[in-house]
């Protein structure tokens, strides 16, 4: 496999992880319903963010050919995400 499409591939999970992070949002405003609150969503709200950076930062490398880079943000990102993700939310 190429550099750029290992890219594609570190790109293509970016998204889903932003996906993936904002559809946990919705679910827990469905599941808590009335005493769901922004506390509550602030840590989600940040990990989407950090995701979403993350990503720009892939997708922008990549559209100027900067695969290795672009691999490594992704690679970094699931790194950096699972590092917050303790920190913040205790696992």
């Amino acid at each position: 496999m190429t550099r750029g499409r290992w890219a594609q591939i570190g790109i293509t999970a970016q998204f889903l992880i932003v996906v993936r992070t904002l559809g946990e949002f919705f679910r827990l405003r469905h599941v808590l319903g009335t005493s769901f609150s922004a506390a509550v969503a602030a840590p989600y709200v940040g990990g989407a963010l950090i995701a979403a950076c993350s990503c720009w930062a892939g997708v922008t490398l990549y559209f100027f050919r900067r695969y290795t880079p672009s691999v490594w943000i992704a690679l970094a990102a699931v790194v950096i995400l699972l590092v917050y993700k303790i920190a913040v939310t205790g696992w």
